[in-house]
This record gives C-alpha cells, sequence and structure tokens, in this order.
C-alpha cells in the first residue's frame, strides 16, 4: 500500500492554480498512490478540476466541514471501503484552515487501518512553537482514540512545519508514535520543502531541488501500532513535482 502526502502550494500568493494541477495530477497519476492527503486546499482548488480527474479511481472524504472549506481533505482508492470518518479543527490555533481529517478504511480481505491528515500551525518562533506542540498533542491523542476504537495500525501525514529535532517529535516519542522514514528499508534523505517555485517568462512555474537534507523536512508520515512493515519512503523531486508547489510529495510502500 503506498500513502502519500501532498501541500499543493493553497494560491495565497497570486500563484494560480491553473497553470499547476496538471503537473500535479501527473505526479499523482504516475505514482498511483492508494490514499492522497492533501494541505492548502483552498478555493481555488476546490474550483479546478483536481477532484473531478482523481473521481475515476478515487473518493474523497472532507471536502466540506460544516459548511466550511476544508484546507486538508484526502482521497482514497475505490478499492477500499470507506467505514468512519471525522474531522478536527486544530485547537488554540489562530487559523481555521489548520486541521484534522481522518478515514478508518476496509479491503475485502479484511484488512483495516486509520489515516490522519494534518497541516500544523506555521510561524516561526518560540510563541509559535507552542502552538505546535498544542497541534502534536491533539493529533497524538486521537491516534490513540483511533487505534483503541478499531484496533488497527494509524498512520497520519502532512505539513507539521516542524523538524526532526523539535519537540513535537518528542510528544510523538512519549506517545509510542514512530516516523516512518526510520523503519524504512529503503529511504530518502532529502528535504521534503524546496522552496517556491518562480513565474517564469513562459507563464510557467519554475523550482529547484533543494540542497537540504532530511533534518530540515517540515512534511512527516508517522504511525501509531504493529502489524505492518515500512519498505519504501520516498521524496518525489520529479521536475514537475518542483514546478507545481514548494513542497515535494512525500510517499510510504507499506505492507500490512
Amino acid at each position: 500500500m503506498r500513502i502519500m502526502t501532498s501541500n499543493i502550494w493553497g494560491d495565497y500568493f497570486g500563484n494560480p492554480v491553473s497553470v499547476r494541477e496538471g503537473f500535479l495530477y501527473e505526479i499523482f497519476k504516475k505514482y498511483s498512490p492508494d490514499i492522497i492527503g492533501m494541505q492548502e486546499y483552498t478555493p481555488g482548488w476546490y474550483k479546478s478540476h483536481m477532484f473531478n480527474w482523481l473521481s475515476n479511481d478515487y473518493m474523497c472524504v472532507g471536502t466540506e466541514v460544516q459548511n466550511n472549506i476544508n484546507y486538508v481533505p484526502l482521497v482514497y482508492k475505490k478499492e477500499y471501503k470507506l467505514r468512519a470518518m471525522g474531522y478536527e479543527y486544530l485547537e488554540n490555533t489562530p487559523d481555521a484552515t489548520k486541521g484534522i481529517t481522518w478515514a478508518f478504511l476496509k479491503k475485502e480481505d479484511g484488512t483495516k487501518f486509520v489515516v490522519c491528515n494534518t497541516h500544523f500551525w506555521w510561524k516561526a518562533g518560540p510563541e509559535h512553537d507552542v502552538i505546535r506542540i498544542y497541534n502534536a498533542r491533539q493529533l497524538s491523542e486521537l491516534m490513540k482514540h483511533l487505534h483503541k476504537k478499531y484496533e488497527c495500525p494509524v498512520l497520519a501525514f502532512g505539513d507539521m512545519n516542524c523538524v526532526l529535532s523539535s519537540d513535537v517529535f518528542k510528544i510523538y516519542a512519549e506517545n509510542g508514535i514512530k516516523h516512518l522514514h526510520d523503519l524504512a528499508e529503503k529511504k530518502d534523505n532529502v528535504c521534503s520543502h524546496h522552496g517556491n517555485p518562480v513565474l517564469g517568462d513562459d507563464g510557467r512555474y519554475h523550482g529547484v531541488t533543494t540542497s537540504k537534507d532530511k533534518e530540515s523536512s517540515i512534511d512527516h508520515i508517522i504511525a501509531l501500532g504493529d502489524g505492518f512493515k515500512v519498505l519504501e519512503y520516498r521524496i518525489i523531486e520529479d521536475q514537475i513535482a518542483l514546478d507545481a508547489t514548494d513542497h515535494s510529495p512525500v510517499y510510504v510502500d507499506i505492507e500490512l
């Protein structure tokens, strides 16, 4: 099973979706993840073709939350059956775009698991690190609740806006939550964030690879529970991915 997280670069900066959506769809189609968690799914992205393009193979969870836009929806391949779902705003966080969308999924063979897609608070500085600690505690408590309720592995992923040395990962460790990069048999050691693509004279955005390593990554895939094996943990640096967004999509291959 392949799980992918992708911050798709919301159109907050005069960076229109229309010139980038096709690139990201090509990445999703090429790598064909079973689950995709997207962050910064702004109103501009909801007006795009993305969900329509994905609808041939995927179902969506969390397209709307209490009549408001959900900026962290996820999609799953139609071979899985949705048994339960939910959404939480991140508490103590001054940004309604930050939340957690989760889904409990099963296959016909009885395989079951829970996935959580999230986006943490983004500003830098000690006072903002405290907010991310709140975010990590809330996610950890939700993962523990879902693990106990459904008796299966719980995988969480997203733009957590923190590096591996941050206190967020101490919170995870205290709650028995593991980073899947640590468990992977094969892995990439590059940073997941490469910076904003630049609009060229040709009307297209152009991104470049980063020189930073995994210690600077802010997009993460973590898990609680047993019963799975991590095969690969990869950072996508295809040129069209670099051109489409400031975050390289990250995926993990696991066996349940």
